[in-house]
């Protein structure tokens, strides 16, 4: 698996624009028909505004307000809080259905509480969000109060058991006159708690409710909806791409390298006109001038499966070599299920395997028409052994016996079916990996190209058959 760099991650998406467009494009289609079938959802809104009782050294009037916001917002989604809202809006609602459409969050940072309600129609959106700022305003007034009798409460307890002792001392006493002293300061006390500020909450606005529906909006969560779909199945594709057994489909050669380590000697395309031949002679000329091969003589040519295109590959190839007016002989050693000779218009015997049970090559050698530089060595009779016939020493002599010929291009079986392939690749000079991106798995060609290597077989590089290469102008277009 090639390494998923950025590039290779962008290129990836790039090469699959299409597909991902026309999947965005239908799932989009279907949020927009799914929301346009929803029912209408209105939205109510009430604002609330807080000031504080009591501010801490050091903190400004506005942190205490908007410290008070914070902290009543978050108490609306409790039950606490949500139980008396749905009683005081009359509707017939769960504590749970009045969580879902209930929400309440800070509005600024000057102490405003934003309290949103949402309902199948205006009144009901409305009653809830009244109700929730009515809670609201009683919530802070209940804290108020109960924060004035946390501090009056004990200062009334004291007193009453002061004024249970005054009746048991003689008036006029030092010790009554004391009692009564105290009595008289906590009344001052509980006087002056009962003034403590607490706390203050006001409603601004009551609920206010818009005369559209808040949803659904079919346009934009379709239009939203796009936009996810085109990021996710992108990923998504990335994902199966680099997961998957398959090629890219894009016939990318930096992709093909990475996977086999080969390199792509030509893009076939499909079809039959002069961007064919034009391919061919391309790999004609990488054949002859690829470093490191030695100028080979004879040439294996070979896939991981069936109708990959390596009996087209070997045959057009062979047309190209003869062009330059060199001696080229083509080879089928597909002794199974051979082709070359029905497509090139020859006898099918005698041919290679009568050659290699002792027969004569130059008889088995047949002209083609019109191509004087051609000739071709069909299979011939069929054989119970095909492999070992042509891993035999016969067939090595066989090439031997060509050494006058430019260049001895050989077609083989299936690498992954025969390993009649590898027989005959480790006896040439060197071999041709054939591969349709369109049909070829990686596995497969990486099981292949591995077989093949343990057999000895001199891989030279890659053709990628069935491509999709770009037209370009001709040189001479006016």
């Amino acid at each position: 698996m090639p390494p998923m760099d950025l590039a290779t991650h962008f290129r990836v998406i790039a090469q699959n624009w299409l597909r991902i467009l026309l999947i965005s494009v239908l799932l989009a289609a279907i949020v927009f028909l799914v929301s346009g079938i929803r029912a209408d959802t209105f939205e109510a809104t009430a604002i609330v505004s807080f000031t504080p009782g009591e501010i801490a050294p050091g903190q400004s009037s506005q942190d205490a307000a908007s410290f008070l916001a914070q902290t009543y917002s978050q108490f609306v989604p409790t039950s606490t809080f949500l139980t008396p809202t749905v009683r005081r809006s009359k509707l017939n609602l769960s504590i749970s259905d009045a969580a879902g459409r209930l929400t309440a969050a800070p509005k600024g940072d000057l102490g405003f509480v934003e309290i949103k309600a949402t309902g199948p129609d205006r009144h009901s959106a409305e009653a809830l969000a009244n109700a929730a700022q009515a809670q609201m305003l009683e919530t802070v007034k209940i804290a108020g109060a109960s924060r004035v009798e946390q501090l009056a409460n004990p200062l009334r307890i004291r007193r009453n058991s002061l004024v249970q002792a005054q009746n048991a001392l003689l008036p006029g006493s030092a010790e009554y006159v004391n009692n009564q002293a105290q009595i008289a300061s906590l009344d001052g006390s509980i006087a002056q708690a009962l003034l403590t500020p607490v706390d203050h909450a006001a409603p601004i606005s009551s609920a206010i409710v818009g005369n559209d529906p808040v949803a659904p909006k079919p346009a934009r969560d379709a239009i939203l909806g796009f936009l996810v779909a085109v990021v996710i199945v992108s990923e998504l594709t990335v994902l199966a791409h680099f997961t998957g057994d398959r090629f890219s489909g894009a016939e990318d050669s930096a992709e093909v390298t990475a996977i086999t380590g080969l390199p792509v000697l030509a893009k076939i395309p499909k079809g039959e006109g002069s961007e064919v031949i034009e391919a061919f002679r391309v790999l004609r000329t990488n054949l002859m001038v690829l470093e490191g091969a030695g100028k080979p003589r004879t040439v294996a040519i070979v896939s991981a499966n069936q109708a990959a295109g390596k009996t087209f590959t070997a045959i057009h190839l062979a047309e190209s070599a003869s062009a330059l007016d060199e001696k080229i002989v083509l080879v089928d050693a597909d002794l199974r299920k051979p082709t070359i000779h029905e497509r090139l218009g020859v006898p099918r015997a005698p041919g290679l395997s009568s050659v290699l049970q002792g027969g004569d090559l130059t008889t088995a050698l047949a002209k083609v028409e019109d191509n004087g530089y051609l000739r071709v060595l069909p299979s011939g009779a069929p054989v119970e052994d095909a492999s070992g016939n042509l891993g035999a020493r016969s067939f090595r002599h066989v090439l031997d016996a060509l050494r006058a010929v430019r260049l001895v291009i050989v077609d083989t079986p299936p690498v992954n079916l025969f390993a009649d392939a590898m027989a005959v690749a480790s006896q040439c000079d060197a071999t041709i990996f054939v591969l349709d991106v369109k049909t070829s798995r990686q596995r497969a060609v990486r099981q292949s190209l591995e077989a093949l290597d343990r057999a000895g077989a001199n891989l030279i590089g890659v053709v990628l058959n069935r491509a999709t290469v770009q037209k370009t102008a001709s040189y001479y277009e006016s």
